[in-house]
């Protein structure tokens, strides 16, 4: 394995990206969900039920928004 300095990684990975025609975050879809597990559902059902949404992506920050504060 060759070492690489993380600009040059960053380098190649946005010109892959470009050669695919993707650009910034929004290409990423979101998980299907089609192999969780009954309690992971059964969680996610509960944290539903009590109001609690799963927090946006911040775009191309690779951050959540967690609300104001």
């Amino acid at each position: 394995m060759k070492a690489m300095k993380l600009e040059e990684f960053e380098k190649l990975i946005e010109r892959r990206k470009a050669e695919l025609g993707l650009e910034g975050d929004d290409y990423v879809l979101p998980n299907s969900g089609v192999s969780r597990t009954a309690e992971k559902r059964e969680l996610l059902t509960i944290l539903k039920e009590c109001g609690v949404d799963r927090p946006a992506p911040v775009a191309g920050s690779g951050k959540v928004d967690s609300g104001p504060g």
